[in-house]
């Protein structure tokens, strides 16, 4: 699974530069050192001078330009190790006064305060937990039965973990290590939308439709809508088809003509919901299914309508600096991966507020 049991850091995007089989985005922390000693090398405080050459300076902010948005991923993601370095070494601590002031083992501790059964796991909670991944029972490499057990096994993680966040609680625990600053970025360009145009946040999701971490993020998109609504979050899809992803870009034309006929996100729901199958008899055949008007979306998908504000929103990825998906810009921040919505609800408040 993907998921970030205990702070793990796992891989949550696809990277433009990849190749197709190994095109998936993990930072190293080793390069994630490094990056950061690099910017905070040399001098001038908050943009220090990097290399001088024929008697002039390089300052940070126009070396690193043109990978800003690579430099923020690695330094996010050794903020993200310390932060779980942190939070590990502060629970084993309460854990150890607790036990010790109950004089009992920890593991003890632990089966007392966190134990008994967690109850049967359904096969609706199985199917749901699989398409919030943008996976199906039918995947041959997925078995129901090891799900359910996973399911299982989260459920007693999220009771240990509801038991720590008490004694964190009462321990009044804060975390004192900052986040790294993301790089402001200026999005200009536009896309298929949802909400309302004078929302005071507005989300650019840069998606690619072959992605597998595109297809996890759509349930938490989904729950940004329900928990906001359109009045407060415009969510806006920006076309970013990788060259790993040889049928990204006529999907990506074909929800262009699903959005002319007013039903880009039921068919971008589709497209996610069937990666596999992306070749272009399967796109008019969403088309259908949906109840579009066939001859003008075929029309407009064989003559590549849309092909022009394709490229024009890749091309504004890669002025950003954007090079893996998703990626999301949220009134200016970056925000990269498939992320939970707990960190997209940090930057929506910030933009709220």
């Amino acid at each position: 699974t993907d998921t970030q049991d205990k702070g793990t850091v796992t891989a949550t995007a696809c990277h433009s530069k990849a190749p197709v089989i190994a095109g998936c985005l993990v930072a190293g922390i080793i390069l994630g050192v490094a990056a950061t000693l690099v910017i905070k090398g040399g001098t001038g405080g908050s943009d220090p001078v990097v290399a001088k050459y024929g008697g002039k300076s390089v300052k940070a902010s126009e070396a690193f330009q043109a990978v800003k948005t690579r430099i923020f991923d690695l330094e996010e993601e050794l903020y993200r190790t310390k932060e779980q370095a942190v939070n590990e070494f502060v629970e084993q601590r309460l854990l150890d006064a607790e036990a010790k002031k109950q004089n009992m083992p920890v593991n003890q501790l632990l089966a007392k305060e966190t134990g008994g059964d967690v109850g049967e796991v359904t096969d609706k909670e199985i199917e749901e937990f699989l398409v919030s991944k943008g996976l199906k029972l039918d995947d041959p490499r997925i078995r129901k039965d090891d799900v359910r057990d996973y399911l299982k096994y989260r459920r007693n993680f999220e009771k240990r973990q509801g038991y720590v966040a008490k004694l964190k609680a009462n321990a009044n625990v804060k975390m004192l290590i900052a986040p790294p600053e993301a790089p402001k970025l200026v999005v200009t360009g536009d896309g298929p939308s949802w909400g309302n145009p004078k929302a005071k946040a507005t989300i650019h999701v840069f998606s690619d439709f072959m992605c597998p971490f595109c297809a996890r993020v759509v349930a938490t998109i989904d729950k940004i809508k329900k928990e906001y609504g359109p009045d407060k979050v415009r969510v806006v899809f920006r076309d970013m088809p990788l060259p790993s992803h040889p049928k990204a870009f006529p999907a990506s034309l074909a929800g262009r003509c699903a959005n002319e006929q007013g039903k880009f996100w039921e068919y971008h729901d589709t497209l996610f919901q069937n990666q596999s199958k992306l070749d272009d008899g399967d796109l008019k055949g969403y088309a259908q299914k949906l109840g579009l008007d066939t001859a003008k979306f075929n029309e407009c998908f064989d003559k590549k309508k849309y092909q022009e504000a394709v490229d024009k929103s890749k091309k504004e990825a890669e002025t950003l600096g954007i090079q893996a998906t998703p990626s999301f810009v949220i009134n200016g921040t970056l925000l990269q991966g498939a992320q939970p919505f707990e960190r997209f609800k940090e930057k929506i408040d910030r933009a709220l507020n």
